[in-house]
């Protein structure tokens, strides 16, 4: 399992109320959908938060290189379903907690950093692409890499640079996880300069990783001999996660 394809199980999850809603239109069935949604969509974060922490601590151990960043995804998965579990009792009435306050804060932070990734890379030549619960997969033999934006906002994206087309250039990505996951592969004939800042997720950068409530990790690597090839990364990561690894 690919730990950048992201909660795709939303789309079930879609579908699944659209039916509910069709066959109360229809009269089929009588199911109050919306207080369905108020109340238990706190559940979507458990659910993806289980999910992360049984990807990497049993599939993830046969996958190559999943270790590096091991305990800092699982720290993304654990405080999803805490957050969802506690949000959830909340709704429930199991106990009264106030989150007024971390949604004030959560949100205007959300679109700072979509808007700071934006303008970081408003001269870039590769534009900005978007994973929004979805997913994006550069992994075909030939692809050619361009300066830009990936912002992945509860989806995946997975660039694979060891086939790509690299211009003997400084080429800066930079990349915005929002509550869901990026991953880069970088050959090793090629330098690379890493800095990132992690909000309640994490990220690893050719092993060195950093996770918690509030991290940051700046990494690069010594100039790679005959080659004029470097990609620098900046990344922002929201309840998510960025890794970058040989």
């Amino acid at each position: 399992m690919d730990s950048s394809r992201g909660p795709m199980w939303l789309g079930d999850v879609a579908i699944l109320l659209g039916l509910l809603w069709l066959l109360n239109n229809i009269g089929m069935t009588h199911i109050a959908v919306g207080r369905l949604i108020t109340v238990y969509w706190p559940v979507l974060f458990i659910i993806w938060g289980l999910e992360i922490i049984l990807r990497e601590t049993i599939y993830g151990s046969k996958e190559e290189s999943r270790s590096t960043g091991l305990r800092s995804t699982v720290l993304n998965g654990v405080i999803l379903a805490v957050l969802g579990a506690l949000i959830l009792g909340s709704n429930l009435g199991i106990w009264h907690l106030n989150f007024s306050v971390v949604w004030k804060v959560f949100w205007p932070v959300i679109l700072i950093l979509i808007g700071w990734s934006l303008l970081r890379g408003v001269t870039s030549t590769g534009g900005t692409h978007w994973a929004i619960m979805s997913g994006i997969e550069l992994r075909n033999k030939g692809w050619k890499l361009e300066s830009g934006n990936m912002i992945a906002f509860m989806g995946g994206i997975n660039l694979d640079l060891t086939v790509a087309e690299i211009p003997e250039a400084d080429t800066v990505l930079n990349l915005t996880a929002i509550m869901g996951g990026i991953e880069v592969k970088v050959p090793d004939d090629v330098s690379v300069e890493c800095e990132g800042t992690a909000i309640l997720g994490g990220v690893t950068f050719l092993g060195e990783s950093a996770g918690g409530v509030i991290s940051s990790r700046r990494f690069g690597t010594r100039e790679v001999d005959m080659s004029k090839k470097k990609v620098i990364i900046h990344s922002r990561t929201v309840m998510g996660s960025v890794e970058v690894k040989r």
